[in-house]
């Protein structure tokens, strides 16, 4: 199984076949293309798109076939997810269709929040913020206390789930 999602465009057939259990290799082709250059599936090139379809159609699709996660019909060109969906997802660590990029989003809270208690605190040390009666070092500590809080935030929504299971047993 490791060697099967040792690779990118074979872990992205299955993810998106866990969305969708049946597509055609065209539509799988388009979205696993859009995926490696970061575009939507409307802007993928005919080049691009053929590219992956030449790849998932010669190389990838048969390996997971053979090994039972998918089924190919030449006829429909359609490729069906086979596999058992719940072992697919603990391998690629999904936690279920509603994840997305969820993921993504706590980046820019961490950059956030970090750019703006810097703003605030060189501010402070300008004397261009109206809060004069704060301490520098309360600004430190207030800053340190928001990003424990958005730490504690990120895990309980990241790996809550497998937390709150763990202490149950």
């Amino acid at each position: 199984m490791f060697d099967l999602l040792g690779n990118a465009r074979r872990r992205w057939v299955l993810r998106h076949l866990l969305d969708d259990r049946a597509m055609t290799l065209t539509d799988l082709s388009a979205r696993v293309a859009a995926w490696e250059n970061d575009t939507t599936v409307e802007d993928v090139s005919s080049r691009q798109r053929k590219q992956v379809y030449s790849s998932l159609y010669q190389t990838h699709i048969p390996r997971l076939s053979e090994h039972g996660l998918v089924e190919y019909d030449a006829d429909e060109r359609v490729v069906e997810l086979t596999g058992d969906p719940e072992l697919l997802r603990r391998f690629l660590e999904i936690e279920g269709p509603r994840r997305g990029r969820s993921s993504h989003q706590w980046s820019r809270y961490f950059l956030w929040t970090a750019v703006v208690g810097s703003a605030v605190i060189a501010g402070h040390w300008l004397g261009t913020t109206p809060a004069d009666s704060i301490t520098t070092e309360s600004l430190y500590g207030l800053l340190t206390v928001v990003f424990m809080m958005l730490s504690v935030s990120f895990v309980m929504a990241v790996e809550g789930e497998k937390l709150l299971r763990k202490i149950g047993q």
